[in-house]
């Protein structure tokens, strides 16, 4: 919930974040430039192609569609599109779950409907019942066409720093005695919670004679001289 984000753009940036601050800035700036050109073609050449949504959003409704035909429908109003679901137990659940669908709002016990503004399975089962259309209760953000709005600013190159005009800003020093300690493992900053708490270690026993409070160099009941004896020869 609260490190993804941070470890997501960790991974983007992984090779070029010790890189000085202006570069690192230039880097993300390409990149970006050309995960726009990619992204926008792509949305572009599936349009051409006669695609209304995306393919992984296909590939969900298609699963949708496959779960809502085990499931159970019990309408109760057509005009408001509120209805029972009833899902089969599976994989050893004996009981049956129970959700309730309401199309007009968007709405489901299972909470998948509200949040990705996308049917799930129970709605999917609900409209089928219903002899409704599925995709009008897709949300348009899914359409292509507004997915290529999204990507559809275009980068402009940086021009040459010859070009820039004159700064006549505040001139900044950095501190040195913020500077890292360049010497050992730098101290965390993070708010520890239970997880980070390490469990404790049952003592560790010798390799040798498996008997604990020593280890395999300092085992008392070690042969020495065979050992000796076996080097000599």
């Amino acid at each position: 919930m609260t490190t993804n984000l941070a470890e997501c753009m960790n991974s983007v940036l992984k090779g070029c974040r010790a890189l000085p601050i202006t570069a690192l800035v230039t880097a993300t700036y390409h990149r970006l430039n050309s995960w726009f050109i990619h992204h926008r073609t792509e949305a572009e050449n599936m349009i051409r192609a006669g695609h209304i949504y995306c393919e992984e959003l296909s590939k969900v409704m298609n699963e949708n569609n496959r779960k809502a035909s085990c499931h159970v429908v019990r309408n109760f109003s057509r005009v408001s599109g509120v209805s029972e679901v009833e899902v089969l137990g599976t994989g050893g659940r004996r009981h049956n779950k129970v959700y309730t669908v309401r199309l007009m709002e968007s709405w489901c016990d299972c909470g998948e409907f509200q949040s990705l503004r996308l049917p799930c399975s129970h709605a999917v089962a609900t409209c089928a019942s219903l002899n409704l259309d599925t995709a009008q209760f897709i949300s348009p953000i899914y359409r292509l066409t507004n997915i290529l709005k999204v990507y559809g600013v275009e980068f402009q190159p940086v021009p040459n720093e010859e070009y820039w005009p004159t700064y006549t800003g505040p001139t900044f020093i950095p501190n040195p005695v913020m500077r890292r300690n360049r010497k050992g493992r730098p101290k965390t900053k993070r708010i520890h919670n239970e997880m980070d708490e390490s469990q404790s270690q049952p003592y560790k026993k010798c390799g040798l004679c498996r008997t604990p409070g020593h280890n395999r160099k300092n085992c008392p009941n070690t042969n020495t001289q065979l050992g000796e004896s076996s080097r000599r020869m």
